[in-house]
């Protein structure tokens, strides 16, 4: 396993980005549960995820704590909250299905690739400005569904292809350090 020794001394900041996975069953169960109370809960659980992405980021910069882990663990926490959120919303809530498959293929792709990234050169592509602004996206998209699901729609399908052009600039990043890896060899 690459990460073994981080995987025992973990962060703070990797401790905070955990509180994500902890939070999407509740989150999923919440929304699919469906009553009103639930989706207050839903909403209020889905603002300390978002809260928790935030700050993970802030604390891991500002205890100088960045890590390989933790550029791994966090943008998988935003994967599985926003994965489940929207199966949530397709199984329960009318939310298009065609929506939350074409960002689950996106994402299996996206995974894909750096898996074989991370196989063959040992190294991951960082999240970038794309990346950030389509998780906050959902999460606004998320909160909004539930006022004006219209505008929910509306706002995860402009998060999701904010999530595509994060897809393409990951792809110019790893033909660049392709480049990179392969002149140096």
């Amino acid at each position: 396993m690459i990460f073994c020794k981080e995987w025992v001394d973990l962060t703070l900041a990797s401790w905070v980005t955990s509180i994500r996975f902890l939070l999407t069953p509740l989150i999923y169960w919440q929304l699919v549960e469906g009553s009103p109370r639930g989706i207050m809960i839903a909403v209020i659980l889905l603002f300390l995820a978002a809260l928790s992405d935030g700050l993970d980021g802030w604390v891991a910069r500002s205890r100088h704590e960045i890590s390989e882990l933790g550029k791994t663990l966090d943008p998988l926490a935003d994967k599985i909250v926003i994965i489940f959120t929207l199966l949530a919303l397709v199984v329960r809530w009318h939310f298009p299905l065609w929506l939350f498959v074409t960002y689950l293929l996106k994402e299996f792709s996206q995974l894909l690739a750096g898996l074989l990234l991370l196989r063959k050169y040992q190294q991951l592509i960082s999240a970038n400005l794309w990346g950030k602004s389509a998780t906050v996206g959902f999460f606004l998209g998320f909160g909004a569904y539930f006022w004006q699901p219209w505008l929910g729609i509306t706002i995860i399908g402009a998060a999701v292809i904010l999530s595509f052009l994060a897809f393409y600039t990951y792809y110019l990043a790893f033909r660049k350090l392709r480049k990179k890896l392969e002149t140096e060899n």
